[in-house]
């Protein structure tokens, strides 16, 4: 629904439409997010606290990993969707979409080898945390550069840069703060 409304939206030249599709599924990935990391915070009373927490954390952060493919799936989607199917033209959709959805397989890839039965390990702060400052570099350009205001073709996929990146800096905290839940 999200990628039809973004179609529409820039088929007619609409920035807001766009703009709130994108928004509303941020939100539901970001909601996800948070009641599958939440109830894991409290270090006394949440479930990291249990005999099984390592496990439930552990989950926690595939369920992360799957959020975070599925936030690329979709912007590789609304990339050649928008550009495909709408009047808006920019030349180098079909890479970053192409990108992003190798990025989302990889990422899928991820997450299903950390969810193999033989596979115990939490995975390293480092790598949530290596992800999370990319996608925040990527945005700090993207609003410092004022690309959010151009009037060019890219305006479209400028938004799927936007609040992808919101998503994912917003998985990745919520994976930091669940990966800090270990308990020694």
């Amino acid at each position: 629904m999200s990628i039809t409304m973004m179609v529409l939206g820039a088929g007619r030249g609409d920035r807001f439409l766009p703009s709130l599709a994108a928004g509303l599924l941020v939100a539901l990935v970001v909601g996800t997010g948070l009641g599958i990391n939440a109830p894991l915070w409290s270090k006394s009373t949440g479930s990291a606290a249990r005999p099984d927490g390592q496990e439930s954390i552990r989950e926690a952060v595939r369920c992360n990993v799957w959020l975070a493919a599925l936030v690329y799936a979709w912007g590789a989607s609304a990339l050649f969707a928008i550009y495909s199917l709408s009047d808006v033209v920019w030349r180098h959709a079909f890479q970053y979409g192409l990108g992003a959805a190798i990025f989302a397989a990889c990422i899928g890839l991820y997450g299903y080898w950390l969810g193999r039965a033989n596979n115990r390990h939490v995975p390293p702060l480092f790598l949530t945390a290596v992800h999370g400052l990319a996608a925040a570099g990527g945005l700090v350009y993207l609003v410092g550069a004022d690309k959010l205001a151009t009037l060019k073709g890219d305006w479209a996929a400028n938004e799927v840069f936007l609040w992808g990146g919101i998503a994912i800096i917003a998985l990745c905290l919520m994976s930091a703060v669940t990966q800090t839940r270990i308990k020694p």
